[in-house]
């Protein structure tokens, strides 16, 4: 019944029954990404965000896609601890040895062995848009500063009895902010699918500080643009192509994102992503984990097939 209702979405010859296959057709899920709290996106500089220029008087921020698909890829690196389909010995990025690659997370979002002498690297199957906002910086960024109190809580130091200058200052992402988003899959089987799916719908702490930050980001999963090659369709188009007399509200931004896979794709290949969704979360609240058990135990076995295949397991 599960694959019954993935399949009258997104029909059977887009996703593949042997992981080793290599053929033409592609899935592009079209997303859009809402802030709910501080997120913090820095890379060069501790205490500003990641921007980039796009026209004269336009400074947009920046997501660079590893800030979100690592997040994504060690999401589902738990849900395969769930499920048991995975080596008790794996731990994120500290792969030892190639035995350790045969599950659904590293075949679908794909890794490499970091510790053995004969490093062994699988690729990805799910590639990553970097997203853009649709707004200036400026409208959509403060700035935060961190005290280092003492034990007392204040910013007295007792020793030298003078104030402390512990200070530093953070720009952060405000609640309310959208990003246009798409990831494009490419040779999955329908399992990894939906796991890919789980992993996007369930993560919601992004970006620095996430260990003591709480949820920061609602993922929306919009919809589906299907074929045979990928359409230049990404975040960066629906940002700078942005009507400025139009409010950037969630409405907006998805008709505009909605109106953008339709021209790429087409009416009859983008479908929209509610019932698969609906689907995934009905899996989740069940008490019973048996349908999902099924999924990620044939994923399992079918990544393991996959690394025998291409001889880098026996």
């Amino acid at each position: 019944i599960i694959m019954e209702i993935l399949f009258e979405t997104i029909e059977k010859p887009y996703f593949i029954d042997d992981l080793k296959k290599n053929t033409l057709g592609t899935i592009k899920i079209a997303l859009l990404r809402e802030v709910t709290g501080n997120l913090i996106i820095r890379s060069n500089y501790p205490d500003e965000t990641i921007t980039f220029k796009a026209g004269e008087n336009k400074d947009i921020v920046e997501i660079p896609a590893r800030k979100l698909k690592s997040r994504e890829k060690l999401l589902g690196l738990k849900i395969c601890r769930e499920f048991n389909v995975i080596n008790s010995e794996f731990r994120y990025n500290v792969i030892k040895n190639r035995n350790q690659l045969g599950n659904p997370n590293s075949i679908l979002f794909g890794d490499s062995v970091t510790e053995s002498n004969d490093a062994v690297g699988i690729t990805s199957r799910a590639i990553y848009d970097w997203a853009y906002s649709i707004r200036d910086v400026d409208e959509i960024t403060g700035t935060l500063q961190h005290n280092a109190l003492s034990e007392g809580g204040t910013m007295w130091n007792e020793e030298e009895g003078k104030l402390r200058q512990s200070l530093f200052q953070v720009q952060y992402i405000k609640p309310g902010t959208l990003f246009p988003h798409f990831i494009t899959v490419e040779n999955v089987i329908p399992e990894l699918f939906i796991h890919l799916l789980s992993c996007i719908l369930f993560e919601n702490r992004y970006g620095a500080q996430s260990t003591t930050l709480s949820s920061n980001m609602k993922n929306h999963i919009l919809g589906f643009g299907l074929s045979k090659f990928e359409q230049p369709v990404n975040s960066y188009g629906i940002s700078a192509n942005w009507d400025s007399s139009v409010p950037v509200t969630f409405g907006n931004v998805k008709e505009s994102i909605t109106k953008a896979m339709k021209t790429y794709y087409g009416e009859n290949n983008y479908k929209d992503a509610q019932n698969i969704i609906l689907l995934i979360k009905d899996l989740w609240q069940r008490e019973d984990k048996k349908e999902l058990q099924a999924i990620y135990t044939k994923a399992k076995t079918d990544c393991i097939k996959f690394l025998k295949d291409i001889k880098v397991c026996k």
